[in-house]
């Protein structure tokens, strides 16, 4: 279609704020275009909303707090914020607008909502990815404590340490997901962890043909966030997929370690692995003890990956040593675990001890 767009005085323009407004004072656009519903119906809040945003686009959180109870009364505050968030480019803007939908539900009764409209966001569409995936996962973690809203700081990722949280979770929230998952769920959120690795294999060892959906670190960033997430909603389904990883990260000669751009990120994929051993600890049961066994059996290779000509070598020790230590004391809880799927055990002092060995790696 042709559309002839007769001149418009820029002093005009300059009075629409913004460019989408900017086309409706636009001679000639003005009968062709329509605002939506949405805009029509929640102008006001909309206008507050961008209002939000400076002129470089940054986010201003100081704005959005002056205009909270505003947003606390807009029906659709969450839902198109969130569609919103996944226009920010800047991780920094992402985080800070993560942390004031928290503290906008934060005296809502039916959180639930909001992480199932989440996590249908993350995966209804299993075989796309992108940054605000990392987002999802992080704000429903968040949401998965019953004092979410009471922390003062901001969240860049969920602290490992919630594994073995004394924090109050929501037991009944958790057990409705874990519930969903393995009725309804199972199948999207499998393909969507395929799609995550099938991505950071392609990241490592990139073809001329084909490209990863993001960048190798918020791949990592992503399986991570979505390995906490598992493991705090628990149950068999979740376990096989974390059973599995730890197999596919326990071979020192996986293309995972191997590839043209392993050597690049190496760190954080053992820091994952580690994550994912902890993972099973708290998943799994006696029977994942002869897999978690060929881990200190394949140390040593484990160790050459890094080379002897490397500044990170001592780090790199240290953290295969870490893995190897990690394994065998997994390897001693599961056995006296025995079997037993129930996450209950995280009550053990000597499980949590063994958890916390480990938590925190120098940089």
């Amino acid at each position: 279609m042709k559309i002839s767009v007769k001149n418009t005085s820029r002093k005009k323009i300059r009075k629409a704020g913004n460019a989408y407004n900017a086309l409706f004072l636009i001679d000639g656009l003005d009968k062709r275009i329509v605002r939506s519903m949405v805009e029509i119906n929640n102008n006001k809040y909309i206008e507050m909303w961008r209002d939000c945003f400076d002129r470089d686009g940054r986010f201003s959180r100081v704005r959005f707090n002056q205009n909270r109870h505003e947003f606390e009364n807009w029906e659709e505050a969450f839902s198109l914020i969130w569609m919103d968030l996944k226009s920010v480019n800047r991780q920094d803007d992402r985080t800070a607008i993560i942390n004031c939908l928290v503290h906008l539900i934060q005296d809502d009764t039916q959180v639930g909502r909001y992480i199932d409209f989440i996590l249908k966001d993350f995966f209804f569409y299993p075989l796309h990815l992108h940054y605000s995936d990392i987002n999802a996962l992080i704000f429903v973690n968040m949401l998965l404590f019953e004092h979410f809203a009471m922390r003062n700081h901001d969240f860049e990722f969920t602290p490992e340490e919630v594994l073995v949280s004394k924090d109050e979770k929501n037991k009944q929230l958790i057990d409705r997901l874990s519930k969903l998952i393995e009725s309804q769920w199972e199948d999207r959120f499998i393909e969507k962890i395929k799609t995550i690795k099938t991505n950071l294999y392609l990241s490592l060892n990139p073809q001329k043909e084909k490209s990863s959906q993001l960048l190798t670190e918020s791949l990592i960033r992503l399986l991570r966030e979505v390995f906490i997430f598992l493991t705090l909603v628990g149950g068999k389904t979740i376990y096989k997929v974390v059973r599995d990883t730890v197999e596919e990260f326990s071979h020192a000669d996986s293309a995972l370690y191997k590839s043209q751009r392993s050597q690049d990120h190496l760190k954080n994929l053992l820091r994952f692995f580690q994550l994912s051993i902890r993972c099973l600890v708290i998943l799994g049961d006696d029977g994942d003890i002869e897999m978690l066994s060929r881990i200190p059996m394949r140390e040593k290779e484990f160790m050459s990956l890094k080379g002897l000509m490397n500044k990170d070598l001592a780090f790199h020790q240290k953290t295969v040593r870490n893995i190897v230590n990690l394994a065998q004391d997994a390897m001693v809880m599961l056995k006296n675990k025995g079997k037993n799927f129930n996450s209950a055990e995280l009550e053990d002092e000597a499980l949590s001890n063994v958890l916390k060995k480990v938590f925190v790696i120098e940089d």
